[in-house]
């Protein structure tokens, strides 16, 4: 149904813009006025001819020689589109005193605005002598009496009773599209006022969309609404050289300054739709290749502003345009075949009326200023009408996003919020059966000794129980530790109780009690330079203890040693290396992650906490944490903590010289 709709649009349009054929003699040769100017308004489009030609033309009177047969009629006929070549166009006219209107002004208005310079010539038929001439485009400076408009205005000469030609030359490097009127002076004071309402609203409307959708691109970080932010940027630049408000407030800044603007904003208009449509469609997913096409092209044309003051504007005019209006009708196919293939009809019709109708507007208005289609009230306005239709729809599309996308923001808020007080109900539930569980396992382990000693006489089958009794209790009990110490280090107000530690004795206790305790694994202390640190001694100490209870785990009988070594930079590196198989390269950096087991888990107790609970210990001290392995395997953990460079530097000279450590401890947070 919708495609037979646009095919019915398409048919249409051709047939209003294609009309029979005609030839300058087929319409009135002539209009009639009084001596000063029409009794009422008179559109020249239906008398003037065109001769577009290479021929040298020194003077206006050349022109009225020339055989009819040459000339074309302009009304409803197709323009030359873009060339370098004067344009010349003539009327016969005749002045007749029952029209006169005593006392009264015409004036003759002419556009479009951004052509660059209009000779206006009124010659006598029987003699070709010159009667009256005057120049307007935006490339010729004002005359301190012309009236301001957003056209260009002359004021029709007084003439007498005759017959007369109008001739007018026209020179620009933007399309030639010749609008031409007489006009009374009482239409002349009305459709001033008009006019500016009318496009002095309409560029207010797009500077607004503009702001609005650059902003909510920027903050969404959408490139196709930046990318459509850019082309209603370039709209406004293009609506205020075409409406005349460019040549009104900066001819007297520049001679070129209209040009600039309106060359600009085409080639912007042009290029950021490319780029525009490129993202709507998703090519970035769907072809990379092509996209990277696609924006490159639309580079190329928005560098085609750098053309627009010369008359290599032409040359770019010709070279991108008709791409241009090819690409714009595939992407547009692309997109309404989209629509369909998904079963989405509420989502056919709006790119069918929001995108589709408007491309295939402008379109038809780049065709008609590139010379393929004729110039008409139909091609000259159908841009501007479905541009505003385009606005208004895709205010509506953006409308609906915007709300979907604070529905969105209000649910992910609440599920926030749900999923935070889910978690702090779970902790809560876990700390308070931590504490539960820690009584009974210290009652059951110490029973469990107790027993052991009373029990001595008793068979190894009972003592094997009770060593297992015991064992299964240290772990629960170890595990209650690990869940306890996590909470702590997550709780908003957690802080350590730090003290001034020299870190080598610090270790070599550490390790001594070690020994005692794990006996069957080999812990070895090689080297450990002395540093006086600030920490909490017992996180510290389980934050080692972790690493070395993980190494016995994974890589039980492997030899671990420790080494620490003081730096110039004001940190101690304690490297724990283990000479077990590793940890696999692909789990290096998951193994820090709360609850997180390794490939390997299987055949180890434990939840996965003892290297977060270690790191975030770290963290607490202002240090970091990382890990590696060799290539023949074995981790080595790094540990970096920042020590007391002032309260070492005194205690070594203390120690070596016998000096009295007369300088402060400073603790080393407060250093710089």
């Amino acid at each position: 149904m919708a495609v037979i709709v646009l095919w019915a649009i398409i048919i249409a349009v051709f047939i209003e813009m294609f009309p029979a054929p005609s030839r300058a003699h087929d319409r009135q040769q002539h209009f009639v006025i009084g001596n000063n100017g029409p009794a009422s308004d008179i559109t020249l489009d239906h008398f003037l001819t065109r001769l577009t030609t290479s021929r040298e033309i020194s003077i206006p009177a050349d022109v009225i020689n020339i055989p009819e047969t040459e000339f074309e009629t302009i009304y409803n006929r197709p323009g030359p589109g873009y060339t370098d070549q004067p344009v010349w166009y003539r009327a016969p006219f005749i002045v007749e005193s029952r029209f006169d209107s005593p006392g009264t002004n015409a004036f003759i208005e002419l556009g479009a605005a951004y052509l660059n310079d209009i000779l206006l010539t009124v010659l006598s038929r029987e003699t070709g002598k010159v009667l009256w001439e005057d120049r307007v485009g935006d490339r010729v400076p004002n005359d301190p009496g012309a009236p301001a408009n957003l056209k260009y205005i002359s004021l029709w000469p007084e003439l007498a009773p005759g017959h007369y030609w109008l001739v007018i030359r026209v020179v620009t490097n933007s399309a030639h599209v010749l609008e031409a009127k007489l006009q009374t002076q009482k239409t002349f004071i009305a459709e001033t006022g008009s006019q500016s309402y009318r496009n002095g609203s309409y560029l207010g409307v797009l500077l607004v969309v503009f702001a609005l959708y650059m902003t909510f691109g920027v903050f969404s970080r959408d490139a196709s609404v930046s990318w459509y932010a850019i082309y209603i940027l370039g709209l406004f630049l293009l609506n205020l050289g075409t409406t005349g408000y460019a040549q009104l407030l900066f001819k007297d800044v520049s001679l070129y300054a209209n040009d600039l603007i309106t060359g600009t904003g085409t080639a912007i208009s042009i290029g950021s739709s490319v780029a525009m449509w490129a993202h709507i469609i998703r090519l970035d997913k769907h072809n990379p290749f092509l996209f990277r096409v696609m924006m490159g092209l639309a580079g190329l044309m928005i560098l085609g502003a750098l053309t627009s003051t010369s008359d290599l504007y032409i040359y770019y005019a010709k070279l991108f345009f008709i791409p241009h209006t090819f690409l714009l009708f595939i992407l547009l196919g692309y997109l309404i075949a989209t629509g369909y293939r998904e079963n989405n009809t509420l989502m056919y019709w709006f790119f069918l009326l929001a995108l589709g109708f408007p491309t295939l507007s402008a379109c038809i208005h780049l065709l008609m200023l590139i010379g393929s289609l004729p110039i008409n009230s139909l091609t000259s306005n159908i841009y501007k009408a479905s541009s505003t239709i385009h606005l208004v729809m895709v205010a509506i599309a953006m409308g609906v996003r915007v709300y979907r996308l604070a529905h969105k923001r209000i649910h992910a808020y609440q599920s926030n919020q749900r999923a935070s007080q889910l978690a702090g109900e779970q902790r809560t539930f876990i700390t308070m059966l931590s504490h539960e569980f820690r009584t009974p396992l210290a009652i059951i382990q110490r029973s469990s000794e107790i027993l052991g000693l009373h029990m001595r006489d008793e068979d190894e089958s009972v003592h094997n129980r009770l060593t297992t009794i015991r064992r299964n209790a240290g772990q629960l009990s170890a595990l209650v530790d690990a869940f306890l110490t996590k909470e702590t280090l997550d709780s908003a107000t957690f802080t350590t109780s730090r003290e001034q530690v020299a870190i080598d004795q610090f270790l070599t206790d550490l390790i001594a009690r070690r020994s005692i305790e794990v006996q069957e694994q080999n812990v070895s202390l090689i080297n450990a330079d002395f540093a006086i640190v600030n920490i909490d001694r017992i996180l510290l100490e389980r934050a080692i203890i972790n690493i070395i209870e993980n190494a016995r785990k994974y890589a039980p009988g492997a030899p671990v040693w420790i080494a620490c070594n003081r730096s110039a930079n004001g940190y101690v590196y304690i490297r724990i290396v283990d000479e077990g198989p590793g940890i696999a390269p692909d789990e290096l950096g998951k193994v820090q992650n709360a609850f997180y087991r390794g490939r390997e888990s299987s055949v180890t107790q434990g939840v996965g906490l003892g290297l977060h609970i270690t790191n975030r210990i770290i963290e607490a001290h202002k240090g970091s944490m990382s890990l590696s392995v060799g290539e023949h395997g074995g981790t080595t953990v790094l540990l970096k903590l920042p020590y007391n460079l002032q309260a070492t530097a005194g205690k070594t000279n203390e120690i070596q010289f016998g000096l009295s450590g007369k300088l402060p401890l400073i603790p080393s947070d407060k250093r710089r």
